[in-house]
């Protein structure tokens, strides 16, 4: 931020504040779709949290029955892309309104909301990407370890795609690799609202370093004559 850590002049910092609203826009919209994209894939390979298939054990492989204590672990999941996709779908709201009539919020309580929706979804984004690449990748260990130490064992599970059966029918949910895709979308879709964040700490120092356009040399720096 140093670049900005002088006074600069209004048309100044007005170009450059409206070039970051543009981009913190375009990072919005992309960042909306990877959150949206995520909860999506979520919700149609565990029944919109019906079902889970995270974390699995030998014991819950074993015993099916198990397997429903799983499912808050998916309704986590759920509950968090959720959360990040309205905050996203928020502050892609206000941005998208503040670039179409060039108008900069500048009230104290809209910045604090501002910055709420930035963290929840930055928080809830992450929470997404830890549960289902942990959650998955547990249960991708388990059979793993099941058909190395069982070689005759065959288990038709597969951890990059949708299962077969014995028999070779299918597919069937859960998709590896759609869980596979939305882990690294909830975890892009967290980094591009981290630098969208950045821009909006940007936008605020510009407000407070930008100087007024009819402003000169005098009105900021007052002399008289009996100084010299």
């Amino acid at each position: 931020f140093i670049f900005i850590d002088t006074i600069m002049p209004r048309s100044s910092g007005s170009r450059i504040k409206n070039n970051l609203s543009v981009a913190s826009l375009a990072l919005l919209f992309v960042s909306l779709g990877a959150a949206g994209t995520s909860l999506g894939l979520i919700q149609a390979n565990t029944s919109n949290g019906a079902s889970c298939n995270f974390f699995i054990t030998y014991s819950q492989l074993i015993n099916e029955s198990l397997y429903n204590y799983n499912v808050p672990t998916c309704k986590l999941s759920i509950a968090s892309a959720t959360i990040a996709t309205i905050c996203l779908a928020l502050l892609t709201a206000i941005e998208l309104f503040s670039v179409l009539y060039s108008m900069d919020i500048k009230t104290l309580f809209a910045k604090i909301m501002q910055t709420v929706f930035f963290t929840g979804s930055i928080v809830t984004l992450s929470i997404t990407t830890t549960v289902v690449s942990a959650g998955w990748g547990k249960t991708c260990f388990t059979y793993f370890n099941i058909t190395s130490k069982h070689p005759d064992t065959d288990s038709g599970f597969h951890c990059d795609g949708p299962q077969y059966t014995s028999s070779g029918s299918g597919p069937f949910p859960p998709n590896g690799g759609e869980f596979i895709t939305a882990a690294v979308c909830a975890g892009f879709g967290a980094l591009l609202t981290i630098l969208t964040l950045s821009f909006f700490i940007v936008k605020q120092r510009i407000n407070i370093y930008v100087r007024p356009q009819n402003l000169n040399v005098q009105d900021e720096f007052p002399m008289t004559s009996n100084e010299f």
